[in-house]
């Protein structure tokens, strides 16, 4: 397949980003060989800066780009001369953090930046199967600060200073699953541990059955491993449930755990 863009280049927004409004650099008339001069500002190396650019894309040529950045005058909500959304443009997949519900394919943050913020991030794809996130680059304090994914589907904080994150994915728009993250002191701490080894699934004749020994069970979510929501059950309020209605071959399935105080747990198990 051959290597899939977006309609803007990123490698200009890169150039002078968060100098300009969005909405003049996010135009259905820009192109890759686009006018230098629309992305011309006043001295924008001014501005306080630090930013990183990650990619997501598979082996076949879908490629999407986002910028996050903390800059100067820009907030934690929505600003026009900062912030750029998404416009959906790339046919295969689209990649984009997610702010108040709007995706963002440049997100300013405010300064100072903090290790603690959190920027969920989302991705629309036409395609199966396995795709990369990793970092383009960085500048500013982010050149030497730790990133992490965190994958909530699978329950895992990947470090991308080290590689990138291979994972699978079913067709589809996913919002709830990836978060970047400047620190690893996130499902590590004694409340997890007791929560995560108090919640016990088993499968037997393809019945597959859940138990909390800690709080009662608010919902409980099912996929495959590419992603795919198999079964949802809600409002449970209960410490156990019996799920019997899945008719499915023997495979490997991700059973998430919503406890009603708030606590989450994702336990793969073997269905046969």
């Amino acid at each position: 397949m051959k290597k899939i863009f977006t309609t803007v280049s990123i490698f200009m927004i890169f150039i002078c980003s968060f100098g300009q409004s969005a909405t003049n650099v996010f135009n259905n008339t820009i192109s890759v060989s686009g006018n230098d001069n629309q992305f011309k500002t006043a001295k924008p190396s001014l501005l306080e800066k630090h930013r990183i650019w990650l990619n997501m894309a598979n082996t076949g040529g879908a490629f999407k780009q986002l910028l996050i950045g903390y800059i100067e005058g820009a907030t934690n909500g929505y600003d026009t001369d900062f912030d750029g959304i998404s416009l959906d443009a790339n046919s295969y997949i689209d990649f984009y953090s997610i702010n108040l519900g709007t995706n963002l394919v440049i997100q300013g943050r405010a300064l100072p930046f903090s290790n603690s913020d959190e920027v969920p991030l989302g991705y629309r794809t036409i395609l199966s199967g396995e795709f990369t996130i990793s970092i383009e680059n960085t500048d500013g304090m982010l050149s030497n600060q730790a990133v992490y994914l965190e994958d909530k589907l699978t329950n895992t904080l990947h470090d991308l200073r080290q590689n990138g994150y291979t994972f699978t994915t079913d067709i589809g728009v996913f919002n709830d699953r990836f978060v970047l993250k400047y620190t690893n002191i996130t499902l590590g701490d004694d409340d997890f541990e007791i929560v995560n080894s108090a919640v016990s699934i088993g499968i037997n004749n393809q019945i597959i059955s859940i138990n909390s020994a800690v709080e009662n069970i608010d919902k409980i979510f099912i996929y495959d491993v590419l992603g795919k929501e198999l079964s949802n059950n809600r409002d449970i309020r209960d410490t156990q449930i019996l799920i019997q209605d899945l008719h499915l071959t023997q495979q490997i399935l991700l059973v998430k755990v919503f406890l009603e105080n708030g606590k989450t747990i994702t336990k793969k198990a073997l269905f046969k």
